[in-house]
């Protein structure tokens, strides 16, 4: 079955959206990349669908959400949670910037064409990635109405050099969902005839042959693979040079995430996926749990700074600050390393201090977790 969407941003007048079609049994991270050639996005950041009794995403395994049910849209299918036509639900993109969409079944009908997904119709452009989500770009189409104004030219030159706010070619978005069909399709329940599993190369086979090297050719390929990937370079380095070379990547690792809360040149991305990534990055590459906590407790501190000089900011960006925190915590515990407490206990005290006042529950729940670890 064929199952027949309408789209719309919320907060926005007059209203930025689309009409569009896809199979029914896609997977909810298959429509999300769907929606994100339909509006114009370019998937730079997390996404969620929004029920009244769960959400739906991409989890984070190191960061479990305890206060809500959560399904793996890589998994789930939209015909098990969209099953009727006028059926409404939220797909929020980009919990930084808090881009809300509202999505309504329409229709379930036959298929018709031959190729899906396929947009039907649709008004207005969508706003650029990193704007500031509403009021960002209600504040740059603002300014590019008006060429007088003081930031018009570096504004302009933000978004590309152009930009039409009305804006909207459905040809173009569907030759951009043809070529991606085949991603965006439920998969075949076979796989095509004479096609052949790729090989791979597992742990065991990897060691069996190293062992089998001569030293010069085991030390040409450690020196080759370090030149061709940036990971490879820190983990040999750590290795090798030991602390001082732990310390000299945490601090670069501290300085990524500061620049996505306060970056030297322009505006705040506040692209708290991206920042959570280098850090378990950094995790993989060090396989050290105090650098590791540290760089999860500065991610939190960074983030109240960051309301305390601004403002509130979303329940998405708390959420995210609070599950770091919890899993923090729950490291702490789960180590046991009375040395490791100690060390960390005043800057846990010290965010839950600075915190009083925010809102969204974040103050409360961080004052609860606090105590639970250190009654």
């Amino acid at each position: 079955m064929i199952y027949q969407w309408k789209v719309e941003l919320t907060g926005i007048h007059p209203p930025i959206w689309r009409r569009f079609q896809t199979f029914g049994d896609i997977t909810f991270d298959q429509l999300h990349k769907t929606l994100q050639i339909i509006m114009g996005w370019k998937d730079y950041h997390l996404y969620m669908f929004g029920f009244p009794d769960k959400m739906i995403h991409i989890p984070d395994p190191d960061f479990p959400n305890e206060r809500i049910k959560e399904l793996d849209a890589r998994q789930e299918k939209i015909s098990v949670h969209v099953t009727e036509e006028g059926q409404h639900f939220i797909y929020l993109y980009d919990y930084g910037d808090n881009w809300e969409h509202e999505l309504v079944l329409e229709r379930i009908v036959e298929q018709e064409k031959e190729t899906y997904p396929v947009c039907l119709e649709g008004e207005r452009h969508c706003p650029p990635e990193d704007v500031g989500g509403v009021p960002g770009y209600l504040e740059v189409l603002e300014i590019l109405q008006n060429k007088s104004h003081p930031e018009y030219e570096h504004t302009l030159m933000w978004v590309g050099g152009r930009f039409n706010p009305e804006a909207f070619m459905k040809e173009k978005v569907n030759q951009q969902l043809w070529q991606q069909a085949v991603k965006l399709n439920p998969k075949q329940k076979q796989q095509p005839y004479g096609q052949k599993k790729g090989s791979k190369l597992t742990v065991p086979q990897l060691r069996k042959q190293l062992q089998n090297l001569p030293q010069d050719e085991l030390v040409r390929l450690v020196v080759d693979c370090v030149k061709a990937s940036k990971e490879a370079k820190h983990f040999f380095m750590i290795q090798l040079a030991g602390e001082e070379a732990l310390e000299e990547m945490a601090e670069t690792y501290r300085k990524k995430i500061r620049e996505e809360f306060f970056p030297t040149r322009g505006e705040p991305k506040l692209r708290l996926s991206e920042t959570k990534k280098a850090i378990r990055e950094f995790e993989k590459l060090s396989q050290n749990k105090r650098y590791t906590i540290d760089l999860y407790l500065y991610y939190v501190e960074m983030g109240v700074e960051f309301t305390n000089i601004y403002g509130d900011i979303t329940a998405g960006f708390y959420s995210s600050l609070l599950s770091v925190y919890d899993s923090v915590a729950k490291m702490l515990y789960k180590e046991g390393n009375e040395k490791l407490i100690q060390e960390f206990e005043p800057r846990m005290r010290a965010i839950v201090e600075e915190a009083d006042g925010i809102g969204w529950g974040f103050h409360d729940t961080l004052q609860d977790i606090y105590a639970e670890l250190f009654a």
